[in-house]
């Protein structure tokens, strides 16, 4: 299995564990709207790939989906497209930081 298999199983594998969180009231909102673009602005600035934020946030969303389905038997159509939502929003983090980093290496060199 090679090193970027890898990273991406533990993106997934993480997912899982934050997607736990989400059970957490008070902290859902912060969770699913900061939380994306947070990992995915540092996965940028520690030069990682996109993929790896927005992998690790998309399991988080499938994790919150299958539990609230085992739970509830609800909800599932909300939690498939917040899984969406909140890969595109660390994509956003992780282009933000990129874009700024890449100006400013533009504009110095």
């Amino acid at each position: 299995m090679s090193r970027s298999s890898v990273s991406l199983l533990v993106a997934f594998a993480l997912g899982q564990l934050v997607g736990l969180l989400g059970w957490i009231d008070p902290l859902f909102v912060p969770l699913v709207l900061v939380g994306p673009l947070a990992v995915g602005a540092v996965a940028a600035s520690r030069g990682m790939r996109a993929a790896w934020p927005a992998l690790l946030w998309f399991s988080a969303g499938l994790n919150m989906l299958w539990t609230d389905w085992v739970v509830n038997r609800e909800d599932v159509a909300f939690h498939a497209v917040l899984s969406v939502v909140m890969a595109g929003l660390a994509l956003a983090g992780w282009a933000i930081v990129r874009l700024a980093t890449r100006r400013r290496r533009l504009t110095q060199g």
